[in-house]
């Protein structure tokens, strides 16, 4: 607990060089931050909103100039990690000023109740003592919204288009997923018991650490030994979450419920994390460290007003007040600058896991780590929440968390993250890699080169749980439509399905397959990961690294242009697997391209020429005279 957020101090105000040209404003300031009594070294300091940043000394001095387009007051923000971000507003005769940041506590509150990110708002109208308590409050005195007074605070209730970004994520799947459960369980698509693998089936006395990345608010009581099945009857069969109004009753229900739990890695567990040990245990059972607070201002309560909400993020300049309308007073939203936000090992927390036999259940943290685009300073984040320039454009009630408060023109676009964190899915995984292919052509047959690169991807292609796999397949087909017979040895293998090619079953076909292949002391091949003792193969292509491979085609009539087909396509799961679980698989064309080559010109270069017979006979000859 820690007392009211204050607004910022501004002390003495001598001269600030602003000179106006057109409608921006160049700002020139010196000051100091403080904790009130001691100054604070370390802290970034900008004009609210911009790129350009300075760093307090060791006796807390800074001296700022920044250009700002501003629409209000300009504002100048101070952040450091542990302490509260702070700011003051400055105006035209302002040379010197100084901004109090307030530390925060240390200690973690295991009691903390998490709040839900979705639009369940409880209507306050129902609850007459609260109801009566607003009534005898004069509305004219109100410095914010109904909303703000009237319902719960949810992340919703101000952050709508980032909401609505994250609903549609997989994280806000990560209890849901229907392949999840079934892969814990061991069940198939219908509900069947018993099909297939799953780890539940051969650990039937262990909970396992799947929730622990996939459930962490539930984890977070039990690290380690939480079962994601009673997470997801609780949450979402037993007490589902209702979306819209509802009674207390319902309220106290879900929270019971822990329904909050089954809506995955949400919003208030992320921005709780205050550090990050890259290891490979999975999530909250030993790779992440919580920051819970409750943060409690005795004078919002008493005017009726939401709670604070303590959130750690990216930004040094998040402030709870407005730098627009001076009649604006404090937002609930109080927030603290941690940079392991836009670092890649954030990620790793649940990106980076190993298996109880030391093998890589997860390993992408380790393949970026080990990349070139680790090399360029390329973070996950870079690639996964790429900028969201319509949602910077956007305002406070509708969404726009990170621009939080700040006039349109003051944040810069290209800092404004999005929230679906696109993954294993079209938009990411279409033409992360190249083709090329060389063709040439003998008497005898075609030979075909075929180089595949993997070019935007961070890490291995593919990367994730080790379901994921990618097939190349390659075709050679005559003028008529006739496929050419193949007699080299690139073959799809067993994964990419047994059966009838027009079930997508690709196995045995020209090609050539891209996973890990996990194998156990049995002698056993392509086993769940948590059975893995061994690894059998690792096809899979790093980033910016290239896979080669060759192919051979009988040539039935020399005098016929001939197309070389290739296809490189994604799949989420094993093809058996898939079918064995009644899962929808659907292939995810990478990359794809034809090459056309006539082979009767290849092939009358490769036929002996008049020429050389000449030349043969002139040598007989030259030979003969001597």
């Amino acid at each position: 607990m820690i007392s009211t957020v204050k607004s910022i101090i501004v002390t003495s105000v001598l001269l600030v060089v602003i000179a106006i040209a057109g409608s921006a404003i160049a700002v020139e300031v010196d000051g100091v931050v403080t904790d009130g009594r001691t100054p604070i070294d370390g802290a970034r300091v900008r004009v609210h909103g911009q790129i350009d940043f300075t760093v307090t000394d060791s006796e807390g001095r800074f001296s700022l100039s920044s250009p700002v387009d501003a629409l209000g007051a300009v504002v100048v923000t101070a952040g450091k990690m542990g302490w509260i971000n702070g700011g003051v507003k400055i105006t035209a005769s302002t040379s010197f000023t100084t901004i109090v940041l307030e530390k925060l506590p240390d200690d973690d509150d295991p009691d903390y109740e998490f709040i839900t990110p979705h639009k369940s708002l409880v209507d306050l109208r129902h609850n007459e003592p609260k109801l009566n308590s607003l009534r005898v409050k004069s509305h004219a005195k109100f410095k914010e919204s109904c909303n703000l007074c009237h319902f719960e605070p949810t992340c919703y209730l101000c952050h709508r288009d980032i909401y609505n970004q994250w609903s549609q994520s997989h994280h806000a799947q990560a209890v849901t997923n229907p392949w999840l459960q079934d892969m814990y369980n061991g069940t198939d698509a219908e509900g069947n018991e018993n099909v297939g693998p799953g780890f539940r089936i051969d650990f039937p006395d262990e909970e396992g650490e799947c929730a622990d990345c996939h459930a962490p608010t539930a984890a977070l009581k039990a690290p380690g030994k939480t079962d994601l099945k009673v997470v997801y009857n609780r949450g979402i069969v037993a007490y589902p979450i209702e979306i819209g109004y509802k009674s207390f009753e319902q309220k106290e229900r879900e929270r019971q419920a822990g329904s909050v739990d089954a809506t995955g890695i949400h919003c208030d567990f992320c921005h709780k994390i205050k550090n990050v040990e890259v290891n490979d245990r999975a999530g909250v059972n030993g790779a992440i460290e919580m920051h819970r607070l409750t943060l409690k201002d005795e004078k919002r309560e008493a005017e009726g007003r939401l709670p604070m909400i303590f959130a750690y993020g990216p930004y040094d300049d998040v402030i709870n007040f407005s730098p627009v309308s001076n009649a604006a007073v404090t937002s609930p939203m109080v927030a603290s600058y941690n940079p392991i936000y836009t670092q890649s090992e954030y990620c790793s927390s649940c990106h980076q896991h190993q298996n109880e036999f030391g093998m890589p259940f997860m390993d992408t943290y380790r393949e970026w780590e080990a990349s070139v685009y680790n090399e360029a300073g390329i973070e996950c984040q870079s690639c996964h929440m790429k900028p969201d320039y319509d949602l910077g454009r956007g305002t406070f009630v509708n969404g726009d968390a990170e621009k939080f408060w700040t006039p349109v023109e003051a944040r810069d676009l290209s800092t404004v993250k999005r929230h679906d964190f696109l993954g294993g899915a079209e938009e990411m995984v279409k033409n992360s890699a190249t083709l090329a292919i060389s063709a040439v052509a003998d008497t005898s047959g075609i030979s075909v080169d075929i180089s595949i690169k993997n070019v935007s991807a961070g890490h291995h292609l593919p990367s994730g749980i080790t379901l994921r796999n990618m097939l190349l397949l390659v075709t050679a087909t005559d003028a008529t439509g006739d496929t050419l017979a193949y007699t080299g040895s690139e073959r799809v293998p067993d994964y990419g399905g047994i059966g009838a090619m027009e079930d997508g079953n690709y196995a045995g076909y020209p090609g050539r397959g891209f996973a890990l292949i996990f194998g156990d002391d049995e002698g056993n091949e392509q086993v769940m990961d948590w059975q893995a003792t061994r690894i059998v193969s690792d096809t899979r292509i790093p980033a910016k690294e290239v896979d080669q491979s060759a192919y051979r085609f009988v040539l039935s009539n020399p005098n016929q242009p001939i197309s070389i087909h290739t296809k490189l396509i994604y799949r989420r799961a094993f093809k058996e697997l898939a079918d064995e679980k009644k899962w929808e698989l659907i292939d995810i064309t990478v990359a794809e391209d034809t090459t056309e080559i006539d082979p009767s010109l290849r092939l009358s270069k490769n036929t002996p020429s008049v020429r050389l017979s000449l030349e043969a006979r002139f040598k007989q000859l030259l030979a003969a005279l001597l």
